[in-house]
């Protein structure tokens, strides 16, 4: 499953409804129940107890008591002439307190018993159907998932290669954006940072430059211009500002240059991060093609490899052996 276009709790609850409620089954397999008043109804009876009949009818779940009940026929009638003919046969059973006796009492529970068990088979392989549907809506792979064989480092390449790729080739989408949106986001603000601060020193060295080499020329006219007192004075208070201009550039490139150190570090721990996940994931998550023999040891789909050493027992002498087996395993 590559991708699921509904977030996973609605996914969970979809298919733990569709699993255990029986509301989700059409009434595709009714049964017609006769009333001894000469009523009937349509329905798909699900369970029993001593005393009643629990059916399915309309979505809906009833219970009808069994002495209400002359006779539950397993196929939905709709014949008339038919109806009568078994409604006066199974009159004929009654005797005068309008109860069956009690070997056909039990002849009904049995066949009644055998019919809920076809019943629940029936809605079982409906719901599973359905499930199938619907997981073919949502990925067209979801088998190919499930079946193909795994390995724990098999995420963590892909999450060594792009962040969040090998959670979301687990199926952790959540967890994936999640890292991907805050590397992504971590990972401009240091470019933007670091873009900052070279523009800063660019700025700060251009300044630099017209100070040691623009302004002297720029001061000669002054000084040539105005009276030596003035042009004293502007020459004073035109360097404290410059010089307290080149201070904050200088301020602003270190602070600049902090916050994308910070940023970088960020973005390092990000994908350190997104990484160790992966790997911890992917070892329950390649677990599910892991099974146990019957001598109780573990086994994966493919090859597997044993190495053993161990003492054995030859013409009365102990020695010891090493031995290596290859084993090729098959699940299904």
């Amino acid at each position: 499953m590559s991708k699921f276009k509904i977030p996973n709790l609605v996914n969970n609850l979809f298919l733990s409804v569709l699993l255990l409620s029986p509301l989700c089954v059409e009434n595709l397999w009714a049964e017609t129940i006769l009333y001894k008043n000469g009523d009937r109804i349509y329905g798909t009876v699900i369970d029993q107890s001593t005393d009643k009949v629990v059916v399915l009818k309309d979505d809906k779940k009833q219970s009808i008591p069994k002495n209400l009940i002359l006779k539950i026929i397993f196929k939905d009638v709709k014949d008339e002439t038919e109806i009568n003919r078994i409604v006066e046969a199974e009159k004929k059973k009654l005797n005068k307190e309008g109860k069956k006796t009690e070997k056909e009492e039990q002849l009904d529970t049995i066949v009644l018993e055998q019919m809920i068990k076809e019943n629940s088979y029936k809605i079982v392989q409906k719901r599973l159907a359905l499930v199938e549907k619907y997981l073919e809506e949502q990925d067209a792979t979801w088998e190919e998932y499930i079946t193909a064989k795994r390995s724990p480092w098999d995420p963590v390449w892909r999450a060594a290669i792009l962040p969040g790729w090998g959670l979301s080739h687990m199926k952790q989408n959540g967890y994936a954006r999640t890292y991907q949106t805050f590397f992504v986001l971590s990972l401009l603000a240091y470019v933007g940072l670091d873009r900052a601060a070279h523009d800063r020193s660019d700025k700060y060295k251009e300044k630099t430059n017209d100070l040691i080499f623009k302004d002297p020329l720029i001061y000669s006219q002054v000084n040539a211009t105005l009276p030596a007192a003035t042009a004293q004075l502007f020459i004073q208070q035109d360097q404290i500002s410059k010089l307290e201009s080149l201070n904050s550039i200088k301020n602003q490139e270190h602070r600049y240059s902090a916050d994308g150190h910070t940023a970088l570090g960020l973005t390092v721990w990000i994908y350190a991060l997104q990484l160790a996940h992966s790997y911890l994931t992917g070892r329950n998550w390649a677990k599910h093609n892991v099974i146990e023999t019957p001598s109780g040891e573990s086994a994966s789909a493919g090859f597997n490899f044993k190495n053993t050493y161990g003492p054995i027992a030859a013409g009365g002498a102990v020695m010891r052996e090493y031995r290596s087996e290859v084993r090729y395993v098959t699940l299904f």
